[in-house]
């Protein structure tokens, strides 16, 4: 049997607490309709307007305004900016969902590079000259110049699609990423020496991607091009596979139109161009066959594992596995947390939530901490009571103003169920102190499984996936066994991420400082 105390487990659990803290005392699924009985520890809400479901409901006292409008059902066009989603209510009232002009959306994403993978000696020198620390993930800002040395390569992507392979002794410098020219997004490249394979992708008409050369200009026309440029001391010589292609030579006097299956070959003593059918022994796959091996390699075994973890009402987490390093981090991401930068109609990350769920949740977060979270998982207070059941509780420090509202004698008790959820109330007092008996219970949990105090079980894993809304498979969870078996020690830290406290209506919010939110992960991996 595999060893026990895997790293997904222990993603699991370190959130499922944190998640539970902020569940208040209502569920969900415990919003009725009016036909439910009627009790002194329900309210009556009146949900009207642009939603799916309108109509009058009994919910339990302390229910959230995220909780009754996820029932009541959210359109596209529903406006959410008026509530205080992570508000309670405690008496009767209503909820009058008004209409937006356009249903929301998400902005288009800022064209960004990128440095995926590269294997060999390389550099990486900012357009300042300094030289920048280079590693999977890193951002590819205008002026940054990649260098590849002897027996190296190297991958970069552009936006979603496009990607850039660098063969040894090449070098390229990211002149312009995504500048406005003439209401066009350009990207434009130096491509000063080697040879290097272009796979760009056009997402929308208004793109533009140009690579200069000591010789020409090259434009890539249609939806997109597959090409190899290698640049030589005397000559340009360019392989197009597939797409078309613009070739101008630098200063005028000369172009051709490219298509598929050609070669052309610009000399530098100024004799005109040579056009050939592509060269047989023209096989950038075989060329870059070590970078793809490689680079499955580095992707199956050694890519950190990053996840998104939603616990509705209001609570996400990133929580990010470097398995190569034995590295877990934890950030918290309030749901009050503004994402006005990149939404059309959306403010914060709970209302994401509630329009998109955790797809469109992840879609923000990426941005924000300017990295890829190809993963979800999704927890109610029905799911997180079972596991916190399942675990036997846990042990926490009470003090005595949590004591007296538990009704239990203070200092070190095990708690777990009712008692539990309560400790982790925000009604005990307020939601700073929540926040700090959270980040106390995230890190019991970690400690507990890595000294096998929590001895997590296969079974349990297959009952978290059966009961909640995620995209991990069986062999996914497998695989991570494996990989973190590898490593006898793991080093945790919880990240807080950089906001400031602003105003937007009747609720208190977080503006997240980017540039700051941009650089947790790259500092942590240092």
């Amino acid at each position: 049997m595999p060893k026990k105390n895997t790293i997904f487990i222990i993603g699991l659990y370190t959130v499922l607490l944190g998640a539970i803290g902020w569940q208040g005392v209502a569920l969900v699924r415990q919003i009725r309709p009016t036909s439910a009985v009627y009790t002194d520890r329900t309210v009556e809400v009146m949900v009207k307007g642009n939603v799916r479901r309108p109509g009058r409901y009994k919910v339990a006292n302390g229910t959230t305004q995220f909780e009754i409008l996820k029932v009541a059902g959210i359109r596209p066009t529903s406006d959410l900016s008026l509530f205080n989603l992570a508000s309670q209510l405690d008496s009767t009232g209503e909820l009058d969902v008004g209409t937006l002009d356009q249903p929301v959306g998400v902005k288009d994403a800022t064209l960004n590079g990128r440095l995926e993978f590269f294997f060999g000696e390389m550099s990486v020198i900012g357009g300042d000259g300094r030289s920048v620390p280079q590693h999977e993930g890193l951002a590819v800002s205008p002026g940054d110049r990649i260098i590849t040395e002897a027996s190296s390569q190297a991958e970069l992507s552009l936006g979603a699609y496009s990607r850039i392979d660098l063969d040894n002794f090449a070098e390229l410098v990211f002149d312009k990423i995504g500048e406005q020219v003439d209401n066009r997004t350009l990207v434009e490249l130096f491509h000063k020496a080697g040879a290097v394979w272009y796979k760009m992708v056009y997402t929308k008409s208004s793109e533009l991607y140009r690579i200069n050369t000591a010789l020409v200009t090259v434009s890539i026309g249609g939806t997109g091009a597959d090409f190899l440029i290698d640049a030589q001391s005397d000559r340009i010589v360019i392989n197009l596979m597939d797409g078309l292609l613009l070739v101008e030579r630098t200063g005028g006097g000369e172009a051709i139109n490219m298509i598929s299956g050609q070669t052309v070959t610009i000399f530098s003593d100024g004799r005109p161009f040579q056009v050939t059918k592509l060269t047989p022994d023209v096989s950038v796959n075989e060329r870059f066959a070590q970078l793809s091996r490689e680079k499955v390699n580095y992707l199956s075994r050694q890519m950190p594992l990053n996840v998104l973890f939603c616990g509705t009402p209001a609570v996400f987490y990133f929580i990010h596995v470097n398995f190569e390093r034995g590295r877990y981090m934890i950030v918290n991401l309030p749901g009050e947390l503004l994402i006005e930068h990149f939404a059309n109609g959306i403010s914060t990350l709970d209302q994401a939530f509630l329009y998109g769920g955790p797809v469109m949740v992840a879609t923000f977060v990426e941005r924000i901490l300017d990295t890829r979270i190809p993963k979800y998982i999704v927890f109610d207070k029905d799911d997180l009571i079972n596991i916190a059941g399942a675990m036997g509780g846990l042990r926490a420090n009470i003090d005595e103003h949590a004591a007296s509202y538990l009704k239990l004698n203070s200092g070190s008790q095990k708690l777990s169920g009712q008692s539990l959820l309560k400790y982790l109330s925000p009604v005990i007092s307020g939601v700073e102190g929540a926040r700090q008996r959270q980040t106390e219970m995230l890190r019991a949990v970690f400690t507990g499984l890595q000294n096998k105090s929590i001895i997590p079980t296969l079974m349990l894993a297959d009952q978290i996936i059966g009961s909640t809304e995620t995209n991990f498979g069986a062999t996914e969870i497998m695989d991570n066994y494996s990989r973190f078996n590898e490593k006898s020690s793991w080093t945790y830290r919880e990240a807080v991420l950089p906001a400031t406290s602003v105003r937007r209506g009747r609720r208190n919010c977080l503006e997240p400082q980017l540039d700051k939110c941009k650089k947790i992960l790259t500092e942590y991996e240092k």
